[in-house]
């Protein structure tokens, strides 16, 4: 793919800076690109109904803690 193809599947996503240095910090470790990195964690989560399920459990719950903030 060119580098024009390439920047027009990508999109910027917003991450709270802890949670970005987190993914970083992981990534890093591992020898790993956080691009890929997420790609894989939302195929997991597609892919598991339970862990699908989990994350949407836990994303409500931290929601609601921040619109309590």
């Amino acid at each position: 793919m060119t580098p024009e193809k390439i920047k027009k599947n990508r999109k910027k996503v917003a991450l709270d800076l802890d949670t970005y240095e987190k993914l970083k910090t992981f990534t890093r470790f591992n020898g790993l690109k956080l691009r890929c990195t997420v790609d894989t964690l939302v195929d997991l989560m597609l892919q598991d109904e339970a862990l699908g399920k989990q994350v949407v459990k836990l994303s409500l719950q931290k929601q609601a803690e921040e619109a309590d903030t």
